[in-house]
């Protein structure tokens, strides 16, 4: 009996050891990429953004993003490809939407496939199902007219959750999930119940976390980096994105194409990669760690005269936060606009974790690193770019999905953000510019840092061990 116990125990661990495996297993191939250099002109790219502010007291939302994008969505021909993290009608505790931006993308591309016979491929986070525990009617309608949906398969994806995810993968991910009724509350959309499967698999704290899309336009390809999502509850969120045309939008199809391979599926197209240069600003694709290495690289290569702009939705990668408070030791500018990460589609949050990353910054650079809350009023500061301004050099400016965490830029979730190198006089990048200004000067848009600051030692130490242990949701 004693060597049957411990023959078990013995093959138990070996299982558990494999399942460990896949907290620090590589990422898919075709992942964690950088992409060629394309050569660009001016009139080939441009700066997107929402933004929502309270005047008089009535909330005020001017928002371009998705305008754009339901705009390229019309004009389409022949191909529209998206990949999109949050898609959906759920509103959490919140009463009602800004704006049904879930349904009016479904409408229209249900109208492009069925009407127009446009091919259209989708892929998106299984967070939008609750993991299978749930069926979405919006993807259901999709799939009936004709659309290839494509659910990413996170499994294939390494671990975020050290502690929990190896527990999981051992003993409860064989039961699968459906979207049967359960007894607990949907997480997303209040009234409904879902599964306790559902929550089980919700835990390992990873997605599918790209904001992306393209389609044909005319004779060329137009393509929309971004970190909105067609969402109701996030309707009103302040973002930001880049509109490109021309060859780069392959770059992407080749991107997205890693996804839907290693989730067992296929595009419905082959586009042929193309780079035939254009212009003189330089664009690349980055995605997962890559994101992490080319900005870090740019924020090292800064020296006094150089300055640094960030508006940021999640501020807490180590690597970052360490080379920023390096960075303002040598004289560099920096200016960092944050969310104050206290509310979530009707619920309270308590901070973490800019609240204490902003102290620790403003601490260790002795009050120069300039920091702001963006003046939010129930939804997000949702933005995520980086514009770093070389007095001798083309100015950087980096911009998407990934927010600065662990596992947005550290290879646990997919992210996609683009790269574009310009003079700092182009359209582009005076664009950003402009608007960083008239949201850091105006106080209906932006708060000082005292309002929001933490000294808390139990946040501090909280978010750390959270995100070092891949237990969180940033």
């Amino acid at each position: 009996m004693g060597k049957r116990i411990l023959t078990l125990l013995f093959v138990l661990s070996l299982f558990m050891s494999g399942c460990v495996y896949h907290n620090f297993k590589g990422m898919p191939d075709g992942t964690d990429y950088a992409g060629e250099t394309y050569f660009v002109s001016e009139d080939q790219v441009s700066f997107l953004y929402d933004l929502t502010y309270q005047e008089n007291g009535k909330r005020i939302a001017d928002q371009e993003i998705f305008d754009t994008m339901f705009e390229h969505i019309e004009k389409a021909q022949k191909y529209i490809l998206l990949d999109m993290f949050l898609f959906n009608k759920y509103m959490g505790k919140e009463d009602q939407s800004y704006r049904d931006v879930c349904g009016e993308m479904t409408e229209l591309l249900v109208k492009k496939a069925v009407v127009d016979s446009v091919t259209i491929d989708f892929i998106t986070d299984p967070i939008n199902n609750v993991y299978g525990g749930d069926i979405l009617p919006e993807l259901t309608k999709m799939e009936e007219a004709g659309i290839n949906v494509i659910i990413t398969d996170l499994d294939k994806m390494p671990d975020s959750n050290l502690i929990y995810s190896p527990f999981w993968r051992t003993f409860i991910q064989w039961f699968g999930n459906s979207p049967e009724k359960g007894i607990f509350p949907h997480p997303f959309n209040n009234g409904d119940k879902i599964t306790l499967r559902s929550y089980l698999r919700l835990l390992n704290f990873k997605a599918n976390h790209r904001k992306v899309f393209l389609a044909d336009y005319e004779d060329t390809w137009a393509a929309i980096v971004t970190s909105a999502n067609p969402h109701n509850g996030s309707s009103a969120h302040c973002n930001v994105g880049i509109l490109i045309y021309g060859d780069f939008a392959s770059d992407l199809y080749f991107a997205e194409k890693a996804v839907a391979d290693f989730s067992e599926k296929e595009l419905s197209v082959d586009m042929k990669l193309k780079n035939d240069p254009q212009g003189e600003l330089r664009l690349k694709l980055i995605s997962e760690h890559e994101i992490e290495k080319h900005l870090l690289n740019e924020i090292k290569r800064t020296t006094k005269n150089d300055s640094i702009k960030i508006g940021m939705f999640y501020l807490s990668d180590r690597d970052v936060i360490e080379n920023l408070i390096s960075a303002s030791n040598r004289g560099v500018n920096i200016k960092i606009i944050l969310d104050a990460n206290k509310d979530a589609f009707g619920r309270k949050k308590n901070g973490v974790p800019n609240r204490p990353v902003a102290y620790e910054l403003h601490k260790k650079s002795n009050g120069n690193i300039k920091i702001k809350w963006y003046n939010t009023h129930g939804e997000q500061f949702h933005s995520k770019f980086i514009l770093v301004q070389h007095y001798q050099e083309d100015d950087a400016l980096i911009l998407g999905s990934a927010n600065l965490t662990k596992r947005n830029i550290g290879n646990k979730n997919l992210e996609l953000d683009v790269q574009l190198i310009a003079d700092d006089d182009t359209e582009i990048m005076q664009d950003v510019r402009e608007y960083y200004n008239l949201i850091w000067y105006d106080e209906n848009y932006c708060l000082d840092y005292h309002r929001y600051y933490s000294r808390s030692l139990f946040k501090t130490m909280f978010y750390r061990l959270a995100e070092g242990l891949g237990a969180s949701t940033f």
